[in-house]
């Protein structure tokens, strides 16, 4: 079973981030795995598996993309599970990111009774410039 910290192994316990219809949520990526999740109805959570369980008593098995995230909101935190097509847009995103910079903003929109992951880049407002190596009497 995986889980994110040692003091989150003694209980358990996840913060997923979800917000409210038309709300985005600033957040930070730190990290992303492949892993199988299914539902325990005797302990009524979610758990985290990297080989496939053979436990007979656990629901919903399935494949999912586990991403670890900061969110700025609620200044903690949070693990999002993203399917495969959901995890495809995100990657664009973050390509994006990486190379033009800016703020990850999450969105989670009904799409009839689920709620699908979006994930946009909001451009930095900020300008950066090329540094250059030179004294600083001669700039002046």
């Amino acid at each position: 079973m995986i889980n994110l910290r040692e003091e989150d192994l003694l209980r358990n316990i996840y913060f997923y981030p979800k917000p409210e219809p038309g709300e985005k949520i600033p957040v930070q990526i730190l990290n992303f795995r492949r892993l199988f999740a299914a539902w325990s109805p005797e302990l009524k959570k979610t758990l985290y598996f990297e080989k496939l369980p053979e436990n007979e008593s656990l629901k919903r098995v399935r494949k999912i993309i586990l991403l670890q995230v900061f969110d700025w909101l609620a200044c903690r935190e949070g693990v999002i599970e993203l399917k495969d097509l959901e995890f495809e847009r995100f990657m664009e995103v973050y390509e994006e990111f990486l190379q033009n910079l800016g703020e990850i903003q999450y969105i989670r929109q009904k799409k009839g009774r689920r709620a699908e992951n979006i994930f946009e880049l909001e451009e930095s407002p900020y300008v950066l410039r090329e540094v250059k190596k030179g004294l600083f009497s001669d700039k002046l």
